[in-house]
């Protein structure tokens, strides 16, 4: 078959064209770092990444959620860390108060300052976040949870509910523990139920009148065991929180390896590959400049 002139001279263009998009692809490559440019380089490598990417952005979102449940669980726990010293201050002063030799002012004082911590225990159950949501109010975040009449009525306010959230494939954690199970409930040592609002002001009330009140005592000790409960499980969720994201971020760390072997670029290959293409197509460059101004009147003498 006869090759005539532009025909020779088209296929040597292409294929110079041919080495230099070689060429410039590879240097894309290097550039950039990876080895696919783009889906159709590797159809079935770009799938794999593209689910390992969701698999790393979900991890992400676990992760952040798993950093708000716990900051969350933290803020309810010093709340209720703080309640505990405060019911532990009261419960001294209540011992101090059946002291028959206490005299009427001397209750009073005592009374005085049980009711003051009668208030800083509304505050604590009253906590926010650093979202200006209430820790203690279930559900209902915007609800502040605890109210008080001001003749020893306590009203809890919010419901019962647990905001749970999703830290992995296959955990949730609680994130709030509502005040109806912390505060309120609580087995009166005079029979029925009270909550801790009820046992500081009647307390109170009880000093200031000249009487002591060794019924406090015990419902102090209830309380104590209520909270020390609800702590007990905090804590639980705060070190399953820790557990989860240590495991999130060893799973990511492998979601990550699989990734980078599908789409990242092996330097020493690419750089090697890039001379031999560039040698390639200086070599057809050079054979190009040679040839083309052959022709057979060259031999004719």
């Amino acid at each position: 078959m006869r090759i005539s002139t532009s025909q020779f001279f088209q296929q040597s263009v292409d294929a110079m064209l041919a080495r230099q998009r070689e060429l410039s692809q590879t240097e894309l490559q290097v550039a950039s770092g990876k080895r696919m440019l783009h889906p159709s380089d590797d159809p079935s490598s770009a799938v794999r990444v593209l689910d390992l990417k969701e698999s790393q952005q979900r991890l992400g979102q676990y992760q952040r959620n798993a950093d708000a449940a716990y900051a969350k669980l933290d803020q309810e726990e010093t709340a209720l860390l703080s309640i505990e010293n405060l019911l532990q201050r009261v419960r001294e002063l209540a011992v101090r108060g059946v002291n028959d030799t206490l005299s009427d002012e001397d209750r009073s004082a005592v009374a005085a300052e049980v009711r003051e911590h009668m208030e800083n225990f509304l505050q604590l159950a009253n906590s926010v976040d650093s979202n200006g949501e209430y820790l203690f109010a279930g559900y209902q975040s915007l609800t502040k949870p605890l109210t008080h009449d001001g003749a020893g009525g306590f009203t809890y306010n919010g419901d019962t509910g647990q905001r749970m959230v999703k830290i992995g494939d296959s955990r949730e954690v609680a994130m709030n523990d509502p005040g109806s199970s912390v505060f309120m409930g609580i087995a009166a040592a005079a029979g029925g139920t009270t909550n801790i609002g009820e046992v500081l002001y009647n307390l109170a009330s009880n000093l200031e009148a000249g009487n002591g009140d060794s019924n406090a005592i015990a419902d102090i000790d209830t309380a104590f065991s209520s909270l020390f409960n609800t702590r007990s499980k905090i804590g639980a969720r705060m070190t399953a929180i820790d557990d989860q994201k240590n495991a999130n971020a060893s799973f990511d760390l492998a979601v990550a390896d699989v990734r980078s072997s599908l789409e990242d670029l092996d330097y020493a290959e690419a750089i090697s590959r890039f001379n031999q293409q560039l040698t390639a197509l200086q070599a057809s460059q050079q054979s190009f400049l040679k040839i083309q101004d052959m022709s057979l009147f060259n031999f004719l003498r």
